[in-house]
């Protein structure tokens, strides 16, 4: 009996910290995770984002503007120098001044440029997002998935988290698993804005055909992390309807396939857009090949 009664005590301690822990994750990883997957042209409106984009005189248009000089006095003097020399220049003088205006009109509008096309991702993402109001009557988010969980996870009558069951134990696995999502999508969030802030000097890159790669390369990365959150928009629309299709047994089983999908839609996009992905287990991986 007494042993009974130790048992018991240790394994109601147990749960209680794995339900403590679930409470403090539901307080605030769920509401970060929507602040920083949905994005739109709001983040411009920060502080060092105006100043470093809207300021014509001291942020970095004026530095690309500069460096646009200097791609003209490079290309002078690379152009007069082929003509004494038998490697001739491939890129037309006419070719390049047409590619130089282009770049110097878009690079003092990137500002612009930037705000109408985080305007247009945040409004399709929104229509997504709404279709799950209109049709399904929830809001799509993060914050109503954790809800969800907590609905078909914990009841009045067994308020406390069991990890001693196989629903305990999804349970368990679904938020370490939205903790791993917290970083990848924290690491997305961190170059869409380093991405943003290298806008113009992307542009000056295709001044030059030996450089307009860059561009190419800028652009793939950049809508392929900034379309995740469609694609995790159509997730959450898709997995918060289950309930209304399948039993609450089945919808947990689901919501494990709900969490690898999220995971998965940066590398699904990277596949897409060929651009890189921010997978935090992917980086881990090659991290142990590395080590060997």
């Amino acid at each position: 009996m007494e042993n009974k009664n130790i048992t018991n005590s240790i394994t109601n301690s147990i749960n209680t910290l794995f339900t403590n822990l679930h409470k403090s994750l539901d307080d605030g990883m769920f509401k970060i995770l929507d602040e920083i997957t949905f994005i739109n042209n709001d983040i411009l409106n920060r502080k060092y984002f105006s100043g470093l984009l809207n300021d014509k005189v001291s942020g970095l248009i004026i530095l690309a503007n500069a460096l646009l000089l200097a791609v003209l006095i490079y290309f002078g003097i690379s152009y007069l120098f082929s003509r004494f020399s038998i490697t001739k220049s491939y890129q037309s003088p006419l070719q390049f001044i047409s590619k130089f205006i282009i770049c110097a009109i878009l690079i003092n509008s990137s500002d612009f440029i930037l705000d109408q096309i985080l305007y247009i991702i945040g409004i399709i993402t929104d229509c997504v997002r709404n279709i799950g109001i209109s049709i399904f009557s929830f809001n799509v988010s993060f914050t109503f998935l954790s809800e969800e969980l907590n609905k078909v996870f914990l009841s009045e009558t067994f308020p406390m988290v069991n990890v001693f069951t196989f629903e305990g134990i999804i349970h368990t696995f679904l938020y370490y698993g939205f903790i791993n999502l917290l970083f990848t999508y924290s690491l997305r969030y961190i170059f869409l804005n380093i991405f943003i802030l290298l806008f113009p000097f992307a542009i000056l890159s295709f001044a030059l055909d030996s450089t307009s790669w860059i561009l190419k390369m800028w652009l793939k990365n950049f809508f392929s992390l900034l379309l995740v959150q469609v694609v995790v928009s159509i997730i959450l629309m898709i997995t918060m309807s289950l309930k209304y299709s399948y039993s609450d047994s089945t919808v947990k089983i689901l919501y494990i396939g709900c969490l690898f999908a999220l995971l998965k839609a940066n590398s699904f996009m990277r596949e897409f857009f060929s651009g890189f992905a921010t997978d935090i287990s992917n980086g881990i991986n090659s991290m142990k090949n590395l080590l060997g």
